[in-house]
């Protein structure tokens, strides 16, 4: 498979207390045609600014301080906004959490997806309005007639979501962004959204990248993990290898973090937390940013920083690892 997105360094600036602090540092990423990768991590690991900074979007003040991301080949790292313009939508497209934030209340539902055919191709209003119902449909809209002329408010979460979605895929893009696609959603609606991304992805080849903080998510719908923390990397495999066992301290605290089923009989089971918090940016130190939380810490993770370690599907970055002093691979169940 061709790589269609990758990154080389990244390193993203954001403006603290009079001066400049990295936020992300240092990621490579990489997203061939037709996979899906999966970014995972708290809020304030980076994962949201990084998606931003994919798209051309980083907000004002916000800067890439290094490295080099490139698109379907080409260098995208300093392109003008003029330029961006003209591959958003046609080469790359993103997916907000938030579709009351994102569409516009005061224009209908058909409006703003006309609106998005007519900025990218030379159709009359009759065709683009004919293509706008049959993307509706696309994504599986109940009554596509109706939510066409519906205002977003009047729809269900679910159904804005759709909405935005077939805004995206409107000009079939090489690269879709999904930055955190499902987070004010049910259980059911999740997973018809996520089915619904991925019967897309099917359907034109597509290379899809999920911004989320659940990996319980990531075990069912990612080809490949890329865990964030404190703006770097700290574990990037195959999902089926990370699920098989992962490898670094922080993944193995998301997984035992995550919600369970109450079981049958007994109390509900009290669902465990990892200590302290991410740290701001810039407030990292010389060696690993999880160190603070990280029962398997020593002095050497307080004063350097760990080397990339290859391993089975990908690859680690963590002291203990290197040196044989985690237990055997914490599995992840799916």
């Amino acid at each position: 498979m061709s790589t269609v997105l990758k990154t080389r360094g990244l390193a993203i600036s954001v403006p603290s207390d009079g001066r400049r602090v990295e936020a992300v540092r240092g990621l490579d990423l990489q997203v061939a045609r037709g996979e899906t990768l999966a970014i995972v991590g708290e809020s304030g690991c980076g994962k949201s600014l990084t998606a931003l900074a994919l798209a051309g979007l980083l907000p004002e003040g916000v800067r890439i301080a290094d490295g080099a991301i490139e698109l379907l080949g080409d260098d995208v790292t300093a392109l003008s906004e003029a330029a961006w313009r003209t591959r958003r939508g046609r080469r790359i497209a993103m997916v907000f959490q938030d579709p009351m934030a994102a569409l516009n209340p005061v224009l209908t539902v058909g409006e703003q997806v006309v609106e998005t055919i007519l900025a990218h191709r030379p159709v009359g209003e009759r065709a683009a309005r004919e293509e706008a119902l049959a993307l509706l449909a696309r994504v599986k809209l109940p009554q596509p007639a109706q939510c066409f002329a519906a205002y977003p408010h009047q729809l269900s979460g679910g159904m804005r979501q759709r909405v935005l979605i077939a805004i995206a895929v409107a000009h079939r893009p090489e690269v879709l962004i999904a930055d955190e696609p499902t987070t004010a959603l049910d259980a059911t609606v999740q997973a018809e959204i996520l089915a619904l991304l991925q019967g897309l992805q099917r359907e034109s080849g597509m290379a899809l990248v999920i911004i989320t903080h659940d990996l319980q998510l990531v075990a069912r719908w990612a080809d490949r993990v890329t865990v964030m923390y404190a703006g770097r990397a700290v574990e990037d495999r195959r999902a089926d290898a990370l699920l098989e066992g992962s490898r670094h301290p922080y993944t193995r605290a998301l997984m035992a973090a995550r919600p369970r089923r109450r079981p049958a009989e007994g109390p509900r089971l009290r669902l465990a937390e990892i200590p302290g918090r991410v740290p701001p940016p810039g407030q990292t130190g010389p060696g690993c940013a999880f160190a603070g939380r990280c029962g398997l810490a020593t002095a050497r993770c307080e004063t350097s920083s760990p080397e990339a370690l290859r391993l089975a599907g990908g690859t680690v970055w963590c002291h203990a690892a290197a040196e044989g002093r985690l237990e055997a691979p914490m599995a992840v169940a799916a």
